[in-house]
């Protein structure tokens, strides 16, 4: 019998699913194209893919739960600084990737697609842990209930920054762990994904706190809707 396994991600659209899921069987077809070609397409995809999930984790929220002025031109800074550090290092990561590892790579893209089996709307996921799952799902509940943020915002603000981890070992970590990357390299993309990963921290930290009751309770909605289900595959 399959069970059901506990999935985060973010919504993208149909021509980005369709360019992505493209790519990968082109970089698996023996296509003709060359390396170098197929490496700059990869990583054109996997920079518009980050931009999905930017509008996911943080233009939508601050859509939601609008900014003070002050407080938006801070945070857009710092966001900007992020992903230039991240753009950076796709780029350098797929400039370097030989065939075989465009193979690798492109078969661990196509395990992160997924659609949703009701709305059959594409997705960006991939699989957390059912303790995070449940807890987050708690906190969510204890949001919408309890009108004092001091009573749970510690434990709301951490299970986004596990979410953020998450988000590292699978955007990052996972990957460059399939391929072969020279000592320097790796630890040029380390420090720029540290770099973006300590940013991204300290502004969920920052942002959440500023929050009244109501706007967490508008924000909950946005997150529950990045936690889905589907059976395992």
């Amino acid at each position: 019998m399959s069970q059901a396994k506990a999935l985060w991600g973010f919504p993208i659209d149909e021509q980005l699913h369709a360019d992505a899921q493209a790519t990968a069987d082109k970089i698996r077809s023996d296509s003709g194209s060359s390396t170098r070609r197929l490496s700059e397409e990869a990583a054109h995809v996997v920079i518009r893919l980050t931009e999905h999930g930017l509008q996911s984790y943080y233009h939508r929220p601050t859509e939601i739960v609008p900014l003070t002025p002050g407080l938006k031109r801070s945070a857009d800074t710092g966001i900007r600084a992020i992903m230039g550090a991240i753009q950076m290092v796709i780029k350098q990561f797929f400039s370097k990737r030989n065939e075989a590892e465009l193979r690798e790579l492109s078969l661990y893209l196509e395990q992160m697609l997924w659609l949703h089996p009701e709305r059959q709307e594409p997705h960006l996921v991939f699989s957390v842990h059912g303790e995070l799952h449940d807890r987050a799902l708690r906190l969510i509940a204890q949001v919408r209930t309890d009108e004092h943020p001091g009573n749970y915002i510690d434990d709301v603000i951490d299970a986004l920054c596990e979410i953020v981890d998450l988000s590292i070992v699978n955007y990052y970590h996972q990957p460059t762990g399939r391929v072969a990357m020279g000592r320097v390299s790796k630890k040029t993309a380390d420090l720029g994904i540290n770099t973006a990963e300590k940013g991204i921290r300290k502004l969920i930290d920052k942002l959440l706190r500023e929050l009244q009751h109501n706007q967490l309770v508008e924000l909950s909605y946005h997150l529950e809707s990045l936690i889905h289900a589907s059976e395992s595959r």
